[in-house]
């Protein structure tokens, strides 16, 4: 290719022979490269590249300081939040622990007042004011469990309740079924390991008129009474379904 010297240089394809600018990458007649603009605007494309780059750098930074501010900005306000629910909480926690101390002091002023009297009754042989003040006591949602004779309370509750049921019977309101459920629950008083010698020979003592009823009544052979015995001792109760059955069974 020639090239003419003047301001806007020209130069003539050597394939088509035609003019064109010498600062064309092409001829843009036949398309045959000019070799030194072709390299010049490869070059030029480079140098801008590399300034775009560099742009885009900055600009990386920029976004990449932007960026960690924020976080740091959330991490600080999450911090703080972690650091007032802990606040709270333990607040809370405080608040249930002072409570809780309170009701043990009330509990235990309760108890030595309360059990002094239960002991009393106990002593004295008047059971039902015992009972009385223990089942009170009891659905107030005082700790009645804590009491010494707490066992020897719950099985006397329980002659209480086959004394009752004879009683109805007897006087012609009551349920022979309840009555042989409640006579037999009185054999749980061997199942008792928490109770005293002088509680068990007590209860004992208590029980002996119901259950020669209930021998008398119901006529129970030895198997029978120890198929019984092993249901309360698995279950601790006689469901009234099964002593229906029973007595259905007998004829009765």
């Amino acid at each position: 290719m020639q090239v003419k010297q003047d301001h806007n240089p020209v130069i003539i394809c050597r394939s088509c022979g035609a003019d064109y600018s010498a600062k064309l990458p092409n001829c843009p007649y036949c398309g045959t490269m000019n070799l030194p603009a072709a390299e010049q605007a490869y070059m030029n494309k480079l140098e801008n590249m590399r300034s775009d780059l560099e742009g885009l750098g900055g600009l990386a930074g920029r976004q990449a300081k932007k960026g960690f501010r924020s976080m740091r900005r959330k991490m600080l306000i999450a911090a703080m939040l972690l650091c007032l629910a802990a606040a709270l909480l333990y607040g809370l926690h405080l608040r249930r622990e002072k409570a809780e101390t309170q009701r043990e002091k009330a509990e235990f002023l309760w108890q030595r007042t309360a059990f002094a009297e239960m002991d009393a009754y106990y002593a004295s042989g008047d059971y039902e004011s015992l009972l009385q003040l223990y089942y009170d006591a009891q659905d107030a949602g005082h700790h009645v469990w804590q009491y010494r004779h707490s066992s020897f309370c719950e099985f006397l509750m329980k002659i209480e309740i086959a004394k009752y049921s004879l009683r109805e019977y007897e006087a012609g309101g009551g349920d022979l079924v309840c009555l042989l459920r409640d006579e037999l629950h009185l054999y749980q008083l061997e199942d008792l390991p928490t109770l005293g010698m002088e509680e068990r020979a007590e209860l004992d003592r208590l029980r002996s008129p119901l259950l020669e009823d209930l021998d008398a009544r119901f006529h129970l052979t030895e198997d029978e009474i120890f198929t019984f015995r092993k249901v309360i001792a698995r279950d601790g109760w006689l469901s009234y379904e099964d002593c229906k059955r029973f007595l259905e069974e007998r004829g009765a």
